[in-house]
């Protein structure tokens, strides 16, 4: 960035372009794929193909929506797994008493456990043990 005497919008921009092949770019892409695999690999994930490559994202506007980044599958999936992997966290902290009583619950009003369905609409394989 120093040398070329750019910012961080000008280096995603350049991150982000199919265009740009340069040594110091390439690099950059090299260590978010590491990085990324690291993350899955520590949330027991080694079964996640992440896809990383240039993708179309939906949720940008049409004339600027091509990124590097994973593929939609796997964002889906991340997804997917991180709010199961919350789902359990918060249970085992309402198990252990960690939360107390909304105001509906103290007023009498006892909550129903309802399965709300999936979040996200991605068929995916389900996600490893929890850790803690």
């Amino acid at each position: 960035m120093t040398a070329d005497d750019i910012g961080l919008t000008k280096l995603y921009g350049r991150f982000h372009s199919e265009d740009n092949n340069s040594n110091q770019v390439a690099r950059l892409r090299e260590i978010q794929r590491e990085i990324d695999q690291a993350l899955s690999i520590t949330f027991g994930w080694d079964d996640l193909d992440l896809g990383h490559g240039f993708h179309e994202v939906p949720y940008l506007p049409e004339n600027d929506r091509t990124r590097f980044t994973i593929s939609e599958a796997a964002r889906l999936d991340v997804l997917r797994r991180l709010s199961d992997l919350n789902r359990q966290r918060y249970q085992k902290e309402v198990e252990a008493g960690l939360h107390k009583a909304t105001k509906k619950q103290a007023l009498g009003r006892k909550r129903t456990d309802q399965d709300d369905g999936d979040l996200f609409s991605a068929d995916t394989a389900e996600t490893g043990p929890v850790d803690g």
